[in-house]
């Protein structure tokens, strides 16, 4: 199967990396700089997004939202089309291409390492094809369309929130004396443990388990409680979740 890819960002430069060792790629970007960057991945570069249309069997769509309505004159041949563009769902993407069975995704950037998360909804016949392409970079999750708010809140936005855990972590370690290595390390190898633990224990389970009576972790969890860290957590997720409805 031979995919075209539209726009060459880091999501579609990421999605052309990740399969290219599976399916032969091509892709176009309106921004002819990119050319260079993609014949350095080893990714063949249309000068024509028609050229592109007519020579592939499956498109995936990376531009952004506002960029939509530079689709409507093309012809897309009845192809089947994969839209990864945020908060624009398949109805308005109809609205804008007349002639292409749609699924939608929303990957987040680990799909770079095949080790992303999906959201998956697809009216397409051929949607079990897509998913299995799909698998190739990480996790694929077939949900209704009105769930995909909620995905993008925890799986397209939770690599950046738990980014910002990890940096919490490292600059305690700095600020309790460890160097700033160190401290990178230690957060890192301690969030992958905690990983392979909660494969075993769930949240409850482990927090019991880590916590001496009088000790320091029950010392830490009493301060979660009374700041409401939890909380503020939620919060910042829901945020998301908002702010993805409203686009």
């Amino acid at each position: 199967m031979r995919i075209g890819i539209i726009g060459y960002g880091n999501m579609g430069r990421a999605f052309a990396l990740g399969l290219k060792d599976h399916y032969d790629i091509i892709v176009f970007d309106k921004d002819t700089s990119k050319k260079e960057l993609a014949l350095q991945d080893g990714i063949g570069f249309s000068n024509s997004i028609e050229f592109l249309l007519d020579s592939v069997d499956l498109i995936i769509l990376s531009i952004k939202p506002q960029d939509l309505a530079s689709l409507k004159e093309l012809n897309f041949n009845g192809k089947s089309l994969v839209s990864m563009l945020a908060g624009t769902s398949v109805s308005r993407l109809k609205e804008h291409i007349k002639d292409a069975y749609i699924t939608r995704i929303m990957p987040n950037l680990a799909v770079i390492y095949k080790k992303g998360v999906i959201g998956f909804y697809s009216e397409d016949a051929k949607k079990e094809v897509i998913k299995s392409m799909l698998e190739h970079l990480g996790k694929v999750y077939e949900l209704e369309e009105k769930y995909f708010d909620a995905f993008t809140a925890i799986g397209g936005s939770g690599p950046a929130f738990v980014a910002s855990i990890v940096e919490a972590m490292r600059l305690s370690g700095i600020y309790m004396g460890l160097n700033k290595d160190v401290s990178y390390d230690l957060a890192m190898a301690t969030i992958e443990g905690t990983l392979e633990l909660l494969k075993a224990y769930n949240e409850e389970e482990l927090i019991l388990k880590v916590s001496s009576p009088a000790g320091t972790t029950i010392e830490g969890i009493y301060n979660i409680e009374k700041t409401g860290l939890k909380g503020i957590l939620m919060e910042t997720f829901i945020r998301a979740y908002q702010k993805s409805k409203s686009l």
